[in-house]
């Protein structure tokens, strides 16, 4: 009797498997940053809970450089990776802009959600003397790995100074790297991009008495005229120790990507747990409380890149008229 009870299971689990029914269990991953950076632990904190929420689905995240190139690629590439990068980063993508790394147009990527906003910091000591951007010609500087969106926005910045790439010494180094050379005296200025709190400036500022360098007013409206896919805002006074003063910061939007060869139904089904996880991932950092429908809502209203069909769907039963 306990014999055909067991092959009769097994015979059931292959009727199972042959029609589609078994909770075979995949793997997806998100591409997501450097380690100590927002993106780092918004990819861990999704990972998490669309892994607890999505039966037989494990979900993982991978630490990239978080360049739209590196992160887009990876993307465009396969219908079992996610990517967060920035949505002017996804803009080029599509468009192949070689200006921006491309060497062929990405037009596969497509948008799932739309989350925090990435703020460019430029860190320094007080030991150091530095004051303002515009001290930064001939000096060592901590940058973004070339292909980063926070890579170009720190370029586009400077040029406005009229610092170009030869009068400073940069240095490609992740975030956490960055934080420590600048503690050890290796570098004079750190360029990070992040939500805040930022990890790496945070570090900086529990630890050592930092300066955080502000956006000249007058060079707002050129970099804007130039650059209409970013824009100006503030970082409030008294997010980091020290930090009495507004900081004014360059800024872009922060999205999650997949391919448009990802299943429709389980877009479908990580839009749907995300968007009702706001609160969930606000837990695990700060910036997480950004990944919301109210965020989605602009983009969605106004698209710069097309939606997932299995995203769209979802949206579209909540907006749509």
């Amino acid at each position: 009797m306990k014999k055909n009870m067991i092959l009769l299971g097994l015979v059931f689990a292959l009727v199972l498997s042959l029609s589609g029914l078994a909770f075979a269990s995949d793997n997806l991953v998100i591409v997501s940053g450097n380690p100590g950076g927002t993106y780092y632990y918004i990819g861990a904190g999704m990972a998490k809970i669309l892994s607890e929420k999505i039966p037989g689905t494990e979900f993982t995240t991978e630490a990239t450089t978080g360049s739209p190139v590196e992160n887009g690629t990876y993307t465009s590439q396969s219908d079992e990776t996610l990517g967060i990068f920035t949505l002017d980063g996804a803009y080029a993508a599509r468009k192949g802009d070689p200006s921006r790394g491309f060497r062929k147009a990405l037009d596969n990527i497509v948008m799932v959600q739309a989350g925090h906003d990435l703020l460019l910091y430029w860190t320094t000591l007080k030991e150091t003397g530095i004051t303002s951007l515009a001290d930064i010609k001939g000096k060592r500087v901590g940058m973004p790995v070339a292909g980063n969106t926070a890579y170009f926005q720190a370029m586009a910045v400077l040029a406005e100074y009229g610092i170009g790439p030869d009068d400073f010494r940069g240095i490609p180094m992740t975030y956490a790297e960055q934080a420590d050379a600048l503690k050890d005296g290796n570098i004079d200025v750190m360029c990070t991009g992040g939500g805040i709190p930022q990890a790496a400036a945070m570090d900086v500022a529990t630890t050592r008495d930092a300066v955080f360098l502000s956006i000249d007013e007058d060079k707002f409206a050129p970099l804007k005229e130039k650059h209409p896919y970013w824009w100006m805002s503030q970082m409030p006074a008294n997010v980091y120790r020290g930090q009495t003063e507004p900081v004014n910061v360059f800024t872009s939007q922060v999205c999650l990507f997949a391919s448009l060869e990802m299943d429709e139904e389980i877009v479908y089904k990580i839009t749907k747990v995300l968007s009702e996880s706001t609160a969930e991932l606000k837990e695990i950092h700060a910036e997480g409380g950004k990944w919301s429908l109210e965020t989605t809502r602009r983009v969605y209203d106004e698209p710069v890149v097309p939606f997932h069909p299995g995203a769209l769907r979802y949206y579209d039963e909540l907006w749509k008229k």
